[in-house]
């Protein structure tokens, strides 16, 4: 290994970037004082790691750096580059050239480090040169200086080439490191002792509260494995039970709702039937008056016929057979009689027929006014239905927040062990119908944010979806939204556009103070009627805000534009506002049903009664028809006999009197019909009246069945109610034990963790586990974590206690393995030295003696380096007491027995034969030619005799102020040529 070339640029006296080449052997550097040569050393110093400022010959480390001159300006950096020859690897880097570059920046004084040209540390260069001889307290570099306190330093001083020399550097380097490590293995060990005591101290009763606390865990994984399976169960069993009791009470309800309707029915049927009978009472009372007075007049007027039919036929018994006129007379009469009776009961006939078909029609159209009424209950009914059922949709969207997102529905649902929620913002909010469109539009996804008091009540719910996989859902904490506007100087825009409406939050209305989150989702939507509208107030505003209209079009933040027909309005809003509309619309039907069964209830009541009516009027007919027939037979016979008669030609004198007779007739017929009249009204009524008794009786029967079946539906309603209120109390109690003790919905629950178990042996294994829980008393569950982390961190500390005790047992170990190897290595150079300075000081001095001794024979690793040298014809003891000269000498005479022993690859000799005479130069440097083929010197020298043995030399010159330039000349060729010339 030998340097190749120094690179300079900007350090001390090198301005310029300077290159300067060497070659194995003595290059030497000449050149007046002052003119920059020792400048090379320092460089090459410099860039092996020397840190000392006053080594370098300056105050600071800036004063590397040029400073300038008269002409030149400073440099901002010194930069050095040493490259070395590394064919035989005598550095311990893959590489066959080294180049070692350092840097100094003016502005900050930042150093940099290079091999290679990459980045390094100062302790990869120290460490590349360590033992190569090129170290700092090497041989490497030996300054005029350097060899006039040789003889003068303290023994201890000079110890340090020599353990250069001896390969010991890097032990001792080593050692001093292991030393610092021992000492802070030491102090951590101390500190980790300390640590672990106290550590000891804190696990016992941790340990004692972590056992306590997994106990309690384990009762409680047992109990929840356990208990969440008996309360799923529970849960499921009671829903069962709660949808069997909630159809039982809905088929009850409407079972009563039924009865309700037939007992009103029933009871107004009932006071319709007794004011009817009271009615037909005072009727027949009036009728019964009527019908004596006319049985009176009947009985008078039939006296009075009898007396003259007994007179008439007096006198056809004792009138003379030729008296015939008086039988005709009297035959005329009869006659006369039989016309009039037939006229009156074919007069009564017809009346009777007439009255038959006016029931008739009056039956029909009854029946035809009982179907329409029927079908439109029959049509009412089925709307009532359907309006029934879509009520419960509307109630399952509005209320049980069917619509919603799964994650929605759970936090609603647990809301009561929740903190801090408010609601749905869909819920919240009301508007217009006219509005509802585009605030649905303009609300979007958000109609579904859960709205909440406090961040921390949002992010409480979150947990529990998270915990309980029950999808997500967006939160909005009232405390922390900030409201959104509109921009003073848009508002401005907007209200001078047409089309303008206003601000979306304007148009809705909310009781719960969530004003911020309002303003926050619609303070800052702009509403407007139509989509043209909407565009041109969009341009206007430079599309900075949501601009919606009232069919539900959006002109978009950024001016995209969204629209289109709807498939169905299915908005909360709306929803809400149309299960209000169709209560409203059940109300008034069920309010119509019940007229509607009044009114056909009525017109079953004028059905029986015509019914009724009729069925008399038909009796009558059929009596009459047989009267009249009667009449009629009467009659023919009365005119057969009056023809006989008249035919006869006999004429009474008598007839003249039939007129009186005939009146009688006329009036006892008129009497009769009356009287018949009467009889069969009053029958009808009787009849009518019986028949109203005994449908009054059924009515009472069923009015008593109805409300004893009402009063056994109310009493099953009541137990029902009273069971589902206990069974909903239980199920309530049961999925808030499971949402505050496991943090766990039922559907979760269910899904995830329920197994099938026998109840009542779950049940008391769920009361033996709580019993044994209560019993352990507090339980610091946060032991587990302590003692953990506490145990944890006691066998790391012990772990690192262990490894600083080993790794102190190593240090030490390998402390005095290195001072082995040191006192072996030292010891064996040592010798070999002092035997080498003896030969060549008496080479040097041309005679005398010379020894190398230990000041401390004892502490070789310490000990420093005593010299006795006794120059020929000197009995000097004390080497201070010698010449410079002479000090000079025997300091290069220590340095070439060095390099005897141990050659170094390359050494810088500052001026270092400058107090030696002609002939010691000359001997010093036949030296330096004699280790030349080992050694690579490079001699910064003013000497002759030396120069005459170096094979290259570079003059050192300052053409121009403070700035060195320097000119190479090989002395072979030189005087090759001079030879030739």
């Amino acid at each position: 290994m030998h340097l190749k070339r120094i690179e300079l640029h900007g350090f001390k006296s090198f301005a310029d970037k300077s290159v300067i080449e060497f070659q194995p052997g003595i290059t030497g550097i000449v050149g007046p004082n002052g003119c920059g040569k020792s400048n090379i050393s320092d460089a090459v110093r410099w860039v092996l790691g020397e840190q000392s400022v006053k080594s370098l010959r300056g105050s600071n480390m800036a004063d590397v750096i040029f400073n300038g001159s008269e002409d030149r300006k400073p440099q901002s950096l010194a930069e050095v580059t040493l490259v070395f020859d590394n064919e035989d690897r005598f550095m311990n880097f893959d590489y066959n050239e080294v180049e070692i570059t350092r840097r100094l920046y003016r502005q900050n004084n930042e150093a940099e480090y290079l091999i290679n040209k990459e980045p390094c540390r100062l302790k990869d260069i120290v460490d590349l040169i360590m033992d190569t001889g090129l170290g700092r307290d090497s041989l490497s570099i030996i300054s005029q200086g350097n060899i006039s306190t040789f003889a003068d330093s303290k023994p201890e001083e000079r110890r340090g080439m020599f353990e250069e020399a001896a390969g010991v550097a890097k032990y001792k380097k080593r050692k001093l490191e292991s030393i610092r490590k021992l000492e802070r293995t030491k102090d951590n060990l101390d500190r980790v002792e300390d640590i672990c005591l106290e550590l000891e101290k804190q696990i016992a009763p941790l340990k004692r509260q972590k056992e306590k606390a997994e106990v309690y865990l384990e009762l409680k994984d047992q109990l929840q494995s356990i208990e969440v399976s008996v309360l799923v169960k529970e849960i499921e069993n009671l829903s069962e039970s709660l949808k069997d009791l909630n159809v039982s009470l809905d088929f009850l309800d409407k079972e009563k709702v039924t009865i309700d309707g037939q007992i009103l029915l029933n009871e107004q049927q009932n006071e319709t039937l007794k004011k009817k009978m009271y009615d037909l009472d005072q009727e027949v009372n009036g009728l019964q008056g009527q019908l004596l007075t006319a049985m009176n007049n009947v009985n008078e007027l039939e006296t009075q016929k009898v007396e003259i039919d007994t007179n008439r036929k007096h006198i056809l018994e004792n009138t003379d057979k030729e008296d015939l006129q008086a039988r005709i007379a009297q035959m005329k009469a009869i006659l006369q009689d039989a016309v009039n009776e037939y006229n009156d009961r074919v007069h009564r006939y017809n009346e009777t027929k007439e009255e038959k078909m006016d029931l008739e029609a009056s039956q029909e159209r009854n029946r035809n006014d009982m179907m329409a009424l029927r079908q439109n209950i029959e049509n009412l009914n089925l709307q009532l239905h359907n309006n029934r059922a879509r009520k419960e949709q509307l109630i399952d969207v509005v209320e049980n927040k069917s619509g919603y997102s799964y994650g929605v529905r759970s936090v609603m649902k647990a809301r009561q062990s929740l903190n801090g929620i408010i609601g749905v913002l869909g819920d919240l909010l009301e508007s217009d119908p006219e509005y509802e469109l585009a605030l649905s539009t303009a609300l979007g996804n958000a109609v579904q944010f859960v709205v909440t008091k406090t961040d921390e009540g949002a992010r409480d719910a979150i947990r529990f979806l998270k915990d309980n996989k029950s999808g997500r859902a967006t939160f909005l904490p009232v405390e922390t939204m900030q409201a959104r506007r509109i921009r003073e100087e848009h508002q401005v825009v907007c209200q001078n556009t047409s089309g303008y409406l206003g601000v979306m939050s304007d148009f809705v209305r909310y009781n719960t103070p969530i004003d911020s989150v309002v303003l926050n989702q619609l303070g800052h939507i702009i509403l407007v009627d139509t989509l043209e509208h909407a565009s041109a107030l969009s341009r206007a505003t430079f599309a900075r805000y949501k601009v919606v209209t009232l069919d539900g079009e959006v002109v978009n933040v950024g001016g995209s534009l969204t629209g289109g027909s709807y498939k169905q309005q299915s908005s909360s809003f709306a929803s809400k506002r149309e299960l209000e509309m169709i209560k409203e619309v059940i109300e008034s039907q069920e309010k119509e049903m019940t007229e509607k069964k009044s009114k056909l209830n009525d017109l079953d009541n004028m059905a029986r009664e015509i019914s009724h009516n009729l069925l008399q009027k038909q009796m009558s007919f059929a009596k009459l028809e047989v009267v009249v027939t009667n009449k009629k037979s009467d009659l023919q016979v009365a005119k057969s006999e009056y023809e006989n008669l008249t035919n006869r030609s006999i004429e009474l004198s008598e007839i003249q009197s039939g007129a009186q007779d005939n009146q009688l007739i006329n009036e006892l017929n008129e009497a009769k019909k009356r009287r018949d009249r009467l009889t069969e009204a009053i029958q009808a009524k009787r009849e009518l009246r019986m028949s109203f008794v005994n449908e009054n009786d059924k009515i009472e029967e069923t009015l008593r069945a109805s409300r004893s079946h009402l009063r056994e539906i109310q009493s099953d309603m009541t137990q029902k109610q009273i069971e589902k209120a206990k069974q909903e109390t239980e199920l309530s109690n049961y999925l808030l034990r499971l949402n505050d003790e496991y943090k766990m919905t039922y559907e979760y629950a269910k899904e995830e963790l329920a197994t099938e178990v026998n109840m009542h042996e779950a049940k008391e294994t769920v009361r033996l586990l709580r019993h044994k829980i209560d019993s352990l008393g507090n339980v610091n569950l946060q032991a587990i974590e302590d003692y953990q982390d506490v145990s944890t961190r006691y066998e790391s500390l012990n772990t690192q206690r262990l490894d600083l005790i080993s790794a102190q047992d190593s240090i030490l170990k390998a402390i005095d393995e290195m001072d082995e190897i040191m006192v072996t290595r030292f010891s064996e150079t040592f010798e070999k030295i002092n035997k080498e300075f003896n030969i060549v000081f008496r080479n040097l001095f041309g005679g005398g003696r010379a020894e190398l001794r230990y000041s401390d024979p004892d502490n070789i690793l310490e000990t420093g380096i005593d010299i006795d040298v006794q120059p020929p014809g000197k009995a000097v003891q004390n080497i201070t007491l010698f010449s410079g000269g002479e000090k000079a000498l025997i300091a290069i005479s220590c340095l070439f027995a060095i390099l005897r022993v141990r050659p170094v690859p390359m050494c810088i000799l500052d001026e270092v034969e400058a107090a030696l005479d002609v002939a010691n130069v000359e001997r010093f440097a036949k030296y330096l030619k004699e280790f030349s083929s080992e050694t690579q010197f490079i001699v910064v020298t003013h000497r002759e005799g030396t120069m005459e043995e170096c094979d290259l030399l570079y003059g050192a010159t300052m053409q121009q102020k403070g700035v060195t330039k320097l000119v190479s000349v090989k002395l072979k060729d030189a005087i090759d040529l001079a030879q030739t010339a």
